[in-house]
């Protein structure tokens, strides 16, 4: 009863100055907005960056033999059916396709580049990644059926080379047995990928148009894409594909790109300090708020220590005025969060008026899609919380310090009359 009786008198103190409370009101609220926008923008952006690349080109985990990682050898191959068939004995849910990969030369009439050519099966393909979607409007298609010795692009690479849907390259590379080979083929396909770097390094065409000039064994493969259901699956699911394979180089998204992995890695923390930053500086205007209400009501606080409010319940009636004001704060900024987040959550936020392809150029979606979770919000409202009962404990302290001055001149004035009264006598 006394709590609430101490509750009540702290909103009624609140709305003495409402002019006062409502530009705290609203720091707290603009505080929270911008940390809970930020926090939403770098997780979105992180996350959005690291599903991209595993659906466009990486994979959640790939298989390699080892010496194939060691120098790229072009003998260093394993058996496609060796892999399908134990992770099918192993009963895990995941997605394969098996590649061969070639180091080469990609030459137009205009130029020629160094470019890494994979062999592929379309159909598996389209099941483990996406790269068949990221073909704008115009520039192709995916492999498709009628197509002779068909190669896929990117536009970087198109660029480079000047050439279009339908143009004409020689890819020229090493065999088994060290002899160039050279093919002809042409464009189906043009595709572009939030990560330029691969786009720049990377084309793709058919693993049964290649595979005859290798000189490899039949159903040889350089790479095995395994693609699961999510991240977290495939934090479950690593361990035992390492196991299925010890012969052979097993790596995951995380050591394929130890970028991702550190951006993923720091993301929460990175969240905190700027999000710690904005309640920082928001903590002085707690403060001075709250200090003028003290500083305003040093009487009013004598008076009631007088008719027997002890000190203890002064400090918490001044710390209930902080909380409430937080309390109100943040519900407003999580309002005003959501509703500037609503918009992008869904069509994305795009970057490219103000970074151009900076972003792309280093591996990074430049569309960033917004995640809102629950973890963040509550993140979020502890530190506005802590800020806020931090920021009140000096105000409260100097309440009580007054206090006590005040009585202390009141029973030296006493003691002083008093004497005076005796000397008097």
């Amino acid at each position: 009863m006394k709590t609430f009786f101490i509750l009540r008198l702290s909103w009624r103190n609140i709305w003495r100055n409402k002019v006062r409370s409502g530009v705290i009101l609203g720091a707290i609220a603009i505080g929270l907005l911008a940390g809970t926008y930020l926090s939403a923008l770098m997780s979105g952006w992180v996350l959005g960056t690291v599903n991209s690349d595993i659906n466009n080109f990486m994979s959640h985990v790939q298989i390699h033999d080892t010496a194939f990682v060691a120098n790229s050898d072009i003998n260093a191959v394993f058996q496609k059916t060796t892999v399908q068939e134990r992770i099918a004995r192993s009963g895990i849910e995941a997605t394969l396709a098996c590649r061969l990969k070639m180091n080469g030369m990609l030459a137009s009439a205009n130029n020629a580049i160094g470019i890494a050519v994979k062999g592929i099966d379309r159909d598996e393909e389209m099941k483990t990644t996406t790269l068949y979607r990221q073909i704008p409007d115009s520039l192709g298609a995916f492999f498709p059926d009628d197509a002779r010795l068909p190669i896929f692009i990117s536009g970087k690479t198109a660029d480079k080379l000047k050439v279009r849907v339908k143009s004409k390259i020689i890819f020229t590379f090493q065999d088994s047995r060290g002899d160039m080979q050279s093919l002809a083929f042409r464009v189906c396909g043009i595709f572009k990928t939030t990560n330029g770097m691969f786009d720049e390094s990377t084309a793709f065409v058919r693993y049964a148009d290649i595979f005859p000039t290798t000189g490899l064994p039949d159903g040889a493969a350089h790479e095995a894409a395994v693609l699961f259901s999510g991240l977290e699956a495939s934090d479950a699911l690593t361990p035992k594909i390492r196991e299925l394979f010890p012969d052979m180089k097993v790596d995951d998204w995380t050591e394929m790109s130890p970028t991702l992995a550190m951006n993923m890695a720091f993301m929460d923390m990175m969240t905190l300090i700027f999000t710690g930053i904005f309640l920082f500086a928001l903590s002085f205007g707690i403060v001075n708020t709250m200090l003028m209400a003290v500083l305003e009501r040093s009487r009013e606080l004598d008076m009631l220590g007088a008719i027997g409010m002890s000190r203890r319940k002064v400090f918490s009636m001044i710390m209930f005025e902080t909380l409430l004001l937080t309390f109100i704060g943040s519900i407003a900024g999580i309002i005003l969060a959501l509703a500037f987040l609503a918009p992008s959550v869904h069509s994305g936020l795009d970057l490219t008026p103000l970074m151009g392809e900076d972003f792309v150029d280093w591996g990074f979606g430049s569309v960033i899609y917004p995640v809102v979770n629950i973890k963040m919000f509550l993140q979020t409202i502890a530190l506005v919380f802590a800020a806020g009962i931090l920021s009140a404990v000096y105000p409260a302290k100097k309440a009580l310090g007054d206090r006590r001055k005040a009585l202390g001149n009141r029973r030296k004035a006493l003691g002083d009359r008093r004497k005076a009264l005796v000397g008097s006598v």
